[in-house]
């Protein structure tokens, strides 16, 4: 059994411009293997419309904290428009993307209370719930900072990555 607690909400941006995807997904590759996160893709859609490539992306990165802590990061892109366009730079034909970009990232902690001697007595399960939800809840903050850093450093990896394609493609 497990309980869920979200500890990061709603971190919003968005960007309009020139940038590769493929870089995109390098900077989102490299942050996770740099925090010693793992990464679960949930989904990857493309759709081809007339004005361009649409992909929504979903992608959870996990890390184990301790035996019944496990911290998850969702993050959620919507990249819309994507059009392919060569631009001339210092005598060079540079292949890249162009569109629109909204990125939504999430922070949870997972608690999972197991172990066999539980699940023999329902009440002993039942009783742990309320002393680690009510009594011993400062216990179980600990790791709400932590979380919450991480995700707030994806989302400034995110945006900075972003800021510099504004000027390396202008």
């Amino acid at each position: 059994m497990s309980e869920k607690k979200q500890v990061l909400y709603d971190l919003r941006t968005s960007y309009n411009g020139p940038f590769l995807v493929e870089d995109f997904y390098r900077e989102i590759d490299s942050w996770i293997g740099e925090k010693g996160y793992e990464k679960e893709p949930k989904k990857k859609m493309e759709h081809v419309t007339k004005s361009g490539k649409k992909i929504e992306l979903v992608i959870e990165a996990h890390k184990h904290l301790d035996d019944l802590h496990h911290s998850i990061i969702v993050l959620r892109a919507l990249l819309d428009n994507i059009k392919e366009v060569t631009i001339k730079k210092s005598g060079k034909k540079i292949r890249m993307n162009n569109g629109d970009v909204f990125i939504n990232i999430d922070g949870w902690i997972q608690s999972h209370i197991h172990g066999s001697f539980y699940q023999v007595k329902p009440i002993y399960y039942f009783i742990r719930a309320l002393i680690d939800k009510y009594i011993y809840n400062f216990w179980s903050d600990k790791y709400d900072n932590a979380v919450a850093a991480d995700g707030q450093d994806m989302f400034k990896r995110l945006r900075a990555f972003f800021e510099l394609q504004k000027y390396k493609y202008e």
